[in-house]
């Protein structure tokens, strides 16, 4: 994306010098570089992509044959108000690129859009809708599972189907969300090395998630049977390039399975794993999930009869508490 930002000068000055064609190009400079991305450390700000989406919207919208890019350019805009927290106004965005008139919307990009829209509705607190639409882009992901070359970056359906799951467990429709998780990661199981590739992220979220479903579910075997792999998943390039992403995650798994630890009679693996919790939550990217990480290691200190840890755990935690 680094490259799209220094050679977009180029056809910014064709389309001066040549309106027509330059245009054209422009476009599509603005729309690949809006794009999603499959490597998150090459990714370009969440603002400039809603600067590119927007440029890529008002140049598509003036030329007399760009119904169809002028779509995409409005399903990029969705996506990059989802980045920037606007999630009505990515709503809309999804309305504006699924109605444009004369075009022909991909069944990717139709996809692409609804998975946004349930994304959207999610994070705005309209969870109803959300479990709607996310269905319906599992749905949509399932009938087209291949899409053309130019539109791989148009979201998958094991994306869709994470979203669905995480939409589900808000929803309080805990062993349905569970369902869905499990179904997600036997789909990841199955995928090539490319593949998994372009769902780096959605890998080491779903199993996460899994785990804490089975957890509440009182799942507590099959929950510790995930671990491993989710605490796998949770390491290595991924946790390096957005830890802002998977240190919470990772913290909120190892709390899930300490509790697991805990309920199945193994309160000095649980006391491990809640250790491992804190020193986690006391990096940078973990400090919010701190409060939560002490509570459960105060708990398995208690169970252990280490009171004095147990009282000095519960004091550090008043005090957070009161900052």
């Amino acid at each position: 994306m680094g490259l799209v930002r220094i050679l977009l000068p180029l056809p910014r000055a064709a389309a001066r010098l040549a309106p027509e064609k330059g245009a054209v190009l422009l476009g599509a400079g603005l729309l690949h570089g809006a794009m999603p991305g499959w490597v998150s450390w090459w990714l370009p700000s969440a603002g400039r992509r809603l600067a590119w989406a927007e440029e890529a919207v008002a140049m598509h919208g003036s030329l007399p044959d760009g119904a169809d890019g002028l779509g995409r350019a409005h399903a990029l805009r969705a996506y990059a108000l989802l980045l920037n927290d606007r999630q009505e106004e990515a709503c809309t965005a999804v309305d504006a690129a699924l109605s444009v008139p004369d075009a022909r919307p991909s069944p990717a990009l139709t996809a692409f859009a609804v998975h946004l829209r349930a994304r959207a509705l999610a994070e705005a607190g309209r969870i109803e809708e959300a479990v709607a639409a996310a269905r319906e882009a599992v749905e949509l992901y399932r009938a087209h599972p291949e899409p053309g070359r130019r539109e791989r970056s148009f979201g998958t359906l094991p994306g869709a189907l994470r979203t669905y799951g995480a939409v589900l467990a808000a929803a309080g429709r805990t062993a349905e969300s569970v369902a869905v998780y499990e179904e997600c990661a036997a789909l990841l199981a199955t995928l090539s090395l490319r593949e998994s590739a372009r769902v780096a992220l959605v890998r080491p979220r779903v199993l996460a998630e899994l785990v804490g479903g089975l957890t509440r579910l009182a799942r507590y075997e099959d929950a510790l049977g995930v671990g491993p792999e989710a605490r796998e998943a949770a390491r290595g390039a991924v946790a390096w390039s957005v830890p802002g992403i998977v240190v919470p995650l990772r913290i909120r798994l190892l709390i899930d399975l300490a509790r697991c630890h805990s309920a199945t009679g193994d309160p000095a693996e649980a006391r491990a794993c809640a250790v491992e919790a804190v020193a986690e939550a006391r990096r940078p990217h973990g400090a919010n999930a701190l409060p939560s990480a002490l509570d459960c290691l105060a708990g398995v200190l208690g169970e252990l009869g280490q009171t004095d840890k147990e009282l000095s755990t519960r004091r550090e935690l008043a005090d957070l508490r009161r900052t």
